[in-house]
């Protein structure tokens, strides 16, 4: 059978604990986030909901959620550009 890899050619990167660590930090990391983000819409959503249910019986109350629901959304868009900009990841790295 022929060999398509030349397992002599090349030696394979060094790895040790500390950067096994740092990788599995960073996967938490994602995960936490991502879950974070996920709960945030889930809590918009609901918010949303109760001001279409309370829409006949309390105005206001319906007004001030959906305002709330789009103040919010705005600042996380706002949060979440920023971050994915080269500033903010060079803000993040400095920090």
């Amino acid at each position: 059978m022929k060999q398509i890899y030349n397992f002599e050619a090349k030696e394979p990167p060094v790895l040790n604990e500390s950067m096994l660590k740092a990788e599995l930090t960073k996967r938490q990391l994602r995960r936490q986030t991502a879950m974070a983000a996920i709960a945030g819409i889930l809590i918009q959503i609901v918010l949303l909901l109760c001001a279409v249910l309370l829409a006949k019986d309390y105005i206001i109350l319906s007004i001030l959620c959906v305002a709330y629901v789009i103040f919010s959304a705005t600042g996380g868009t706002v949060v979440a550009i920023f971050m994915n900009s080269r500033t903010g990841k060079r803000a993040l790295h400095q920090a």
